[in-house]
């Protein structure tokens, strides 16, 4: 049996994802469980899924503690020794890493392979939604699945044009996965633990979970006060009439740019 860990953050599909590959598996021949867990947490914190693959019913229920394979979805939880935690000798780590294998900080008895997914997401469908651009480069990497499953899976779940360009984000990370490479030999510390804590309301700083960064150009602003209005987490002040974020609280929803009527607010993506 295969043992599969997934990580990311709420609203960049891992549970979807993880129910696709267990989709996939099945269009294989083989038996799959898909386990989500998360909590209250809103979007930005940080979701683990579970996938077991096997060629005999999977009767198994806990959760996955040793993997043999991790995915993450994210830059910045991939930089967290906290991910590969368990991860069986010899296992694999497919991440989402804008920059060489070979630089991700960190380490122990597996390899790891890495893939720019957040720009394939933006550049093949506008939106830093990485489930789908981490699909291929898993099925490249683990070799547990076919692509053709894979896509199958894909314009199941969505129809149409939203599937066809989710199937471009799937074909480019297969051709865009980096060769597997020996992690670190030595595990690193990880002085912020899973992704700056382990619930949004009892960290200090929610900064660590942010890929993009709403920053204000005040010659559009309007002062109409839709961003404050809107603002889930109340990370939007008013300052002699003029909107302030508070980027220790600010997770990077992208709902203020959204919502801006003027587009006064761009969405930048953090640097890594």
């Amino acid at each position: 049996m295969i043992e599969v860990r997934i990580h990311g953050r709420g609203g960049q599909g891992a549970v979807t994802a993880n129910e696709m590959l267990a989709e996939a598996v099945y269009h294989d021949g083989k038996w799959s469980q898909a386990i989500p867990m998360y909590g209250t947490e809103r979007r930005g914190a940080p979701v683990t899924a579970f996938l077991r693959v096997d060629s005999v019913r999977v009767r198994e229920r806990d959760l996955v503690h040793e993997p043999d394979i991790v995915m993450c979805l994210d830059p910045l939880l991939s930089k967290r020794q906290t991910i590969v935690n368990g991860i069986k000798p010899g296992g694999l780590a497919v991440l989402n890493y804008p920059y060489p294998a070979d630089q991700v900080p960190v380490g122990g008895n597996f390899k790891l392979a890495v893939v720019d997914a957040t720009k394939i997401a933006l550049e093949t469908m506008n939106r830093p939604i990485t489930n789908t651009a981490m699909l291929g480069a898993f099925a490249k990497i683990s070799g547990i699945v076919r692509m053709e499953s894979v896509e199958k899976a894909v314009m199941h779940r969505f129809p149409g044009r939203v599937g066809e360009m989710n199937i471009a984000a799937v074909r480019r990370s297969y051709e865009e996965v980096s060769p597997l490479v020996p992690a670190k030999p030595e595990p690193v510390k990880d002085e912020e633990g899973m992704g700056g804590g382990g619930g949004y309301g009892v960290i200090r700083s929610a900064a660590g979970w942010r890929v993009f960064r709403p920053v204000i150009d005040y010659d559009k602003c309007i002062n109409c006060k839709t961003c404050w209005s809107y603002c889930p987490e109340t990370a939007i002040s008013w300052v002699d009439n003029k909107p302030q974020i508070d980027y220790r609280v600010c997770k990077g929803c992208g709902i203020c740019p959204q919502e801006c009527p003027v587009k006064a607010i761009e969405y930048k993506r953090e640097i890594v």
